[in-house]
């Protein structure tokens, strides 16, 4: 299956910005996050289908999984 990934911000350094990755049935945003060498800690909003969502949520095939960093402002 494969899953459009879309990386944003002060996370896409040495990334490309959209990538499809073929992956093996249902897959955690936290398993692709280790795949682009993202932690959790970097990440501040993740978003499937344009639905925010969690570290531990699975897709299914044709998904886009975007990851925001933390976003700040003043």
């Amino acid at each position: 299956m494969n899953i459009r990934v879309e990386v944003f911000g002060q996370l896409l350094p040495g990334k490309e910005r959209r990538q499809t990755l073929k992956v093996e049935g249902p897959i955690s945003v936290r398993e692709v996050a280790t795949m682009l060498g993202l932690t959790s800690e970097e990440i501040g909003l993740i978003t499937i289908n344009g639905v925010q969502s969690e570290m531990e949520d699975r897709m299914d095939s044709d998904s886009r999984l975007c990851f925001f960093p933390h976003m700040s402002g003043g």
